[in-house]
């Protein structure tokens, strides 16, 4: 009769066995979707451990990827966020110059790793950015996102991921910053800070 630890250690060396088994099989079906899927389209997949929620990946044609990224309209990216918040039964929000410029400070930190996340290279928080620039924040929310080519494209991106889209939806914000920096690379990194105080 084996051991307990026997069993364990065979218990899990199956279990990586299965475990690679579906990595491969995973690949693999990712990899006919792509060649299947028409060059217009996306395909998006969801983060498998995201400490934020909402998170995910998308794949895009290369005919999305080659186009150029459009100029950010502060004003015009805050109508569609407030277009977006009223189809949802939500009051306005009002573009806030300290919030843009807790959004470009993380806009331009991302941009310069060419990395995206909501803590700063030095550890800071989308709470933290907004006292650095001045606004005195009881609730400071943030979307980031990098690669998308025009802020409309990163709005249905943020629309149709859950976290992104409550941070969007929380009815207890009153003003909105949005930014967008480009790595060396050209790849844009967009950042919007959503916040009350």
């Amino acid at each position: 009769m084996p051991s307990s630890r026997t069993s364990i250690e065979i218990s899990v060396t199956l279990g990586k066995e299965r475990g690679d088994v579906m990595l491969q099989r995973g690949m693999m079906i990712a990899m006919l979707v792509l060649l299947a899927t028409p060059a217009a389209a996306e395909w998006r997949i969801p983060c498998l451990w995201s400490p934020f929620g909402g998170c995910s990946f998308t794949f895009v044609s290369p005919e999305y990827a080659a186009r150029p990224v459009q100029p950010l309209n502060p004003q015009a990216a805050l109508a569609a966020v407030n277009a977006f918040r009223a189809e949802n039964g939500l009051k306005s929000l009002v573009l806030d110059a300290r919030l843009s410029r807790a959004a470009a400070m993380q806009s331009e930190a991302q941009a310069r790793r060419s990395w995206i996340g909501h803590y700063g290279s030095d550890g800071s928080t989308p709470k933290d950015r907004a006292a650095r620039a001045g606004y005195h924040a009881k609730i400071a929310s943030e979307n980031v996102a990098s690669g998308q080519k025009s802020f409309s494209d990163v709005l249905r991106f943020w629309k149709e991921s859950s976290g992104h889209r409550s941070n969007l939806l929380r009815p207890n914000v009153t003003a909105a910053g949005v930014a967008m920096a480009k790595n060396k690379s050209g790849r844009a990194y967009w950042t919007l800070v959503l916040g009350a105080e």
